[in-house]
């Protein structure tokens, strides 16, 4: 019932989505034909894949509740897909076939800023959910190894309750939003993870970040 549960969910709609849109690029052979194709479809993806995202996040946030025995009466609020910049997403996946490459690496630019725009609607369900529940302190960020970025946020344990904080998400990445209930357990517990392959910039980014997102 925990962060991982919800990140494994989000990870299957993922690759449903990931496979809906290799199978795009195996109908056309131009830049051209891709980039008419995907102007139709790539929108009704994010859009499907965003919304069961932000259902089985929603649901995954009553579960926990519930489980929790969190007193108390609310509901989780599914994030809204809206248009998440899919055309710009296009425009700048497409540059590689436009620039004389082949379709693969295309294919893995839009995959990746797709899925990242499908996993940040489950982020922002159970960020803003946390944020409007009477009974939650608020969200922290649950990673899953990935990178230095993304381990020296998580280590922090950090809660945030301010509508404006922001994720700080990056193409394919395994991070997720778990919602932190008063008088509960902490899903992420703070830690130290092994910073050998963090740099200088891995960490002006971090500080960056809690700048412009403070925790409580």
């Amino acid at each position: 019932m925990g962060p991982a549960v919800l990140r494994s969910g989000v990870i299957t709609i993922r690759a449903e989505a990931t496979r809906a849109l290799a199978d795009i690029f195996r109908m056309f052979d131009t830049a051209d034909a891709v980039n008419e194709a995907l102007r139709d479809v790539m929108p009704a993806l994010v859009a499907e894949y965003g919304a069961a995202a932000a259902a089985l996040a929603a649901d995954w946030y009553d579960d926990v509740r519930e489980a929790a025995g969190v007193r108390g009466s609310f509901t989780a609020i599914p994030a809204e897909v809206g248009d998440r910049g899919v055309d710009a997403l296009i425009g700048w996946g497409l540059a590689p076939m436009y620039g004389g490459s082949g379709p693969a690496a295309a294919l893995a630019l839009l995959d990746g800023g797709m899925i990242r725009r499908i996993s940040d609607v489950a982020r922002e369900t159970v960020m803003g959910s946390a944020v409007a529940d009477p009974q939650a302190d608020g969200w922290q960020r649950f990673a899953a190894g990935g990178c230095a970025f993304c381990q020296m946020l998580a280590g922090r344990g950090a809660v945030y309750t301010a509508a404006t904080a922001n994720f700080a998400s990056h193409d394919k990445c395994r991070c997720t939003a778990a919602v932190a209930f008063r008088g509960e357990p902490r899903p992420v517990k703070p830690y130290t993870p092994s910073l050998r392959s963090s740099t200088d910039a891995d960490r002006e980014r971090v500080r960056a970040y809690l700048r412009e997102n403070p925790a409580v």
